[in-house]
């Protein structure tokens, strides 16, 4: 496994320290995992739509129609 060290301020140490309890190398962990995770989806995302023919426009309309349609099925 590879550590890395990340630099605090001074203020923000002294803020983490009043959480003793917590494990901050698993929290950071699993921060940076969930960020990959996210970059990755993001750009599956984009290879999906590289391609699209979707407007603007048409991504506005389409978004008043699906509004208009939550109103009604909740009676707003």
């Amino acid at each position: 496994m590879v550590s890395i060290t990340v630099s605090l301020d001074d203020e923000l140490k002294s803020r983490l320290g009043k959480f003793s309890w917590v494990n901050w190398s698993e929290v950071a962990r699993e921060e940076f995992l969930n960020k990959v995770k996210r970059d990755e989806k993001f750009k599956r995302f984009e290879e999906l739509l590289k391609n699209s023919k979707m407007t603007d426009e048409l991504v506005l309309k389409l978004a008043d129609e699906l509004k208009k349609k939550i109103a009604k099925k909740h009676g707003l």
